[in-house]
Parts: structure tokens; sequence; C-alpha cells
């Protein structure tokens, strides 16, 4: 397919989120065609336009178009990597391991803050929608050579259902999932832009998929499992080695328990 010319093209995603292509840019046009070609299960109600566009891809509100919206910005976090310690409670909770499979990627920020750790990360997510934004983010980081040095080759993406990936893939040391809880902040407190968008296109936690997840990620991580949970949670499991607690999340650390059948 000819890319000479400007593409102004728009599509109803199966999910009910709008795929919109307003460039003409030959790696956003492949992009844009493998998402409208992908299926996938997402939120039906969500009023959201992906948009390829000059600043790549953006989660856009679909009734402020015109607005920019919600990009993975890899370059951002990079810039702000001085503020990252391995004392912080998730570096704390994955501890001297390397390889760290994150099995619920989002819009990659904790993957990111791993890597620039680091930590040789990959990251798995199932929503086409969200993984194309993670490729887009991951390559504009990768033009820039600060960003791409500190990066180096830890940082990866999938797309892809987590548990899947599991049962082909085994040797991460960690495994890290955090489910998508929703908030309970005063309706009027909303979450930050990122958090709305990506509950959106996602929803909020499956408890039955989560605790499928955690149990797979015990099979398959060699060392240890961390789950992120908010401290109005219970525990997802009865013996945590290790809680490292935020303001207001907590870092529950379980124990691999590799299948050895």
């Amino acid at each position: 397919m000819s890319t000479k010319e400007p593409r102004l093209d728009s599509v109803q995603h199966p999910g009910g989120v709008e795929v919109v292509l307003n460039t003409h840019n030959d790696r956003l046009v492949k992009e844009y065609e493998h998402t409208i070609n992908t299926t996938g299960v997402l939120n039906k109600k969500a009023p959201l336009t992906l948009y390829f566009g000059e600043r790549g891809v953006e989660l856009r509100n679909t009734n402020t178009p015109h607005n920019n919206g919600q990009r993975v910005d890899f370059l951002q976090i990079a810039i702000s990597a001085r503020n990252i310690s391995k004392k912080q409670p998730l570096p704390k909770s994955i501890g001297s391991h390397k390889t760290v499979i994150d099995a619920t990627a989002g819009f990659g920020m904790d993957a990111c803050r791993l890597a620039l750790l680091g930590y040789r990360v990959v990251g798995i997510e199932q929503s086409p929608i969200i993984s194309t934004m993670l490729r887009d983010g991951l390559w504009r980081a990768k033009q820039h050579e600060q960003t791409a040095k500190l990066l180096a080759d830890n940082l990866s993406f999938v797309e892809m259902d987590a548990i899947e990936y599991l049962k082909k893939n085994s040797g991460a040391e960690v495994i890290y999932i955090d489910p998508m809880f929703p908030s309970k902040k005063k309706k009027n407190a909303l979450p930050p832009g990122h958090i709305q968008a990506l509950q959106k296109v996602v929803g909020y936690d499956n408890p039955t998929k989560t605790h499928n997840l955690f149990q797979a990620a015990l099979s398959t991580a060699t060392s240890r499992v961390v789950i992120k949970r908010p401290t109005y949670a219970p525990t997802m499991g009865h013996n945590p080695i290790v809680i490292n607690e935020g303001k207001l999340v907590r870092y529950e650390v379980y124990k691999s328990q590799p299948d050895t059948h």
C-alpha cells in the first residue's frame, strides 16, 4: 500500500474505540493497519479515540477530539530517572534479581522504571489498543540517545494474554502483577488522566482472572512473585514472605512454587 500521500482514515474498532489515522508516516500507517485488523475484548462503552498523528499514538477523549490525549511517554520517565531508587517499595520487592516479567503492563510505567534501574523487563499486555501505544512509546524513547542508552535492551513488550505467555515462557526470576482496582476516593477526586484512560480500555480487576494469573506466576517464576494491592484490599495469598508498604498501595512478595511435573 502506498503511503506517499497523507492518509486520513477512521475505523470503528470492534471494541468500541474509534481508530483514526491522520498521518502519512510509514511506521504509524503500519501500526494503524495492525490495530484495525486485530480483534480484542475491550470496553464497548469507552468514549475514546486511538489517534495516529504527528505526536505518535494517543488515546483521546472522543468528546474533545482536537485536544492532545494520553501517550506512553518513556522519555519523560527517563528524564526524571534521578527520582527512581531501588529503595522504593517496588524495586525493593523485586530485590537483587535481574529478570522480570511485568504480567500486567498497562502503559508500561512500572516496567520502564524497573528497566531504568537495570532490570531486564518483558511487559505483557493483552489489549491491542494499549499494546500499540506501548510500541509507539518505546520507539519514540529510543530515538533519543540518552533514553536509548538508559533503557539499552532492558525493556520490551509482548502483545499476548499473560497466562498464555507464562505457559510458553519460563525462566524469569520475578513476575510482577498489578491488577486494575477501582479507586475508593470520592467521586469528585478522580485518578490521574492516564489511569482513567487505562480503566476505560481494559476495565477493572477480574478476581477470577487475577487469581489464575497469580497461580500461573507462582508456578513459572524461578524466585518470587510480586503483586501490587491497594491498602484496602485483602492480601492475595496466605503467606507473603515480605510486604512493602506505600502510601496508597502495598507490594506483597511470594516465594515461587515452580511446577516440577
